[in-house]
């Protein structure tokens, strides 16, 4: 039997490589005849590296940059070919105060990918909430700010800089950056600013809400001048507008993780030669499960076997040919990982000894 495995990950608590490796222990010590492929995905929000590097052979680069508040933080990047591979989930995942935010890691870590001969950028925003409307990242890509006295505002910048910018110059930005394509990695979709925006739909203080929502207003307002609108793509603000800046300023193209996953992976055609497919994941709230998971069951077929599982609050499948077993219903903030990875591996042993 060709058995597939391609679980995403089980909230922050098991990832989607160590989910599959349970589960392939699991069906070695049950049906050990079993040809097994695992394949590890992300959803946009963490494991894009690991994900990337599962798929293809490359490097994997450990980069000292500005952190969320321009503190060094250590990230990891990967490279493939001449594709450089960024997951914002791991370099501004320290956020403390949003109106405090900065950019800056994000431009450091193109201009080293640009330095190492990289054409190609790929960032997943995952669940970015920087605030600065990327300005902190342009600044160190060579973009100019100019104060209201026609000072060259010096950087790193980062959000609480904007009340101070009257222009902006990009003719200065990094040549290289013009013959370098980039992608960026969104599943989420916000405007710019007002009820829909990023910020609308984080739990902080309303009065903090308003301000950063006005920031980014401004800034919008001082691009227009240029003749560069941020709302031109109306679902351009994921990561406090990052992803509308990448499309607007660098013309990147947008995909969600899914989109991704199935150009860089021979998803589909695993899923076509294997007998079995194993998949699923988890959310401690409601969820219908990841992109890639919806894919699955919307293109999955009766003459294949389909295991669905999932931990929490991750939603059942309505397709009836897809066996749903939720592994670990109760999973909390204070689940570990050998608690979801054991019940995993004990799930996939009862069903392949009940087929045998």
């Amino acid at each position: 039997m060709n058995i597939l495995v391609a679980l995403d990950r089980f909230g922050d608590k098991l990832s989607s490589h160590a989910a599959n490796i349970f589960v392939e222990e699991g069906i070695k010590q049950t049906a050990s005849h079993s040809e097994v492929i695992k394949l590890s995905l992300f959803d946009g929000t963490k494991d894009m590296i690991d994900g990337v590097l599962q798929w293809n052979s490359g490097k994997r680069y450990q980069w000292n940059v500005p952190g969320s508040h321009l503190q060094q933080k250590r990230v990891v990047i990967a490279g493939i070919d001449k594709k450089l591979f960024i997951d914002c989930s791991t370099l501004f995942d320290d956020v403390i105060d949003l109106k405090e935010t900065s950019s800056a890691g994000l431009g450091q870590v193109i201009l080293n990918g640009l330095d190492l001969g990289y054409e190609s950028f790929t960032i997943a925003l995952g669940r970015t909430t920087i605030m600065d409307g990327g300005v902190g990242m342009l600044e160190l890509l060579g973009a100019r700010f100019y104060d209201m006295n026609g000072d060259q505002m010096t950087g790193p910048l980062s959000a609480v800089d904007i009340k101070r910018i009257r222009n902006i110059d990009l003719s200065s930005l990094d040549d290289r950056l013009h013959t370098s394509k980039f992608t960026v990695i969104s599943d989420r979709s916000y405007y710019l600013y007002g009820n829909h925006s990023h910020v609308a739909d984080l739990t902080i203080d309303e009065e903090d809400q308003k301000s950063i929502d006005n920031t980014i207003w401004y800034l919008n307002e001082q691009f227009k001048k240029i003749g560069i609108n941020l709302t031109r793509p109306s679902d351009g603000g994921d990561g406090g507008g990052l992803r509308a800046v990448f499309s607007e300023v660098l013309s990147a193209e947008v995909l969600t993780s899914k989109e991704l996953i199935f150009r860089e992976t021979d998803i589909e055609g695993l899923i076509e030669e294997a007998d079995m497919i194993i998949f699923g994941g988890g959310t401690e709230t409601a969820s219908k499960g990841s992109l890639v998971s919806q894919a699955v069951m919307a293109h999955s077929q009766p003459d294949k076997i389909y295991i669905y599982l999932t931990a929490g609050s991750q939603l059942p499948s309505d397709a009836d040919h897809i066996y749903h077993l939720n592994v670990y219903p109760e999973m909390t903030s204070e689940t570990n990982d050998l608690q979801i990875g054991i019940q995993l591996q004990n799930t996939i042993k009862t069903i392949l000894k009940l087929m045998m």
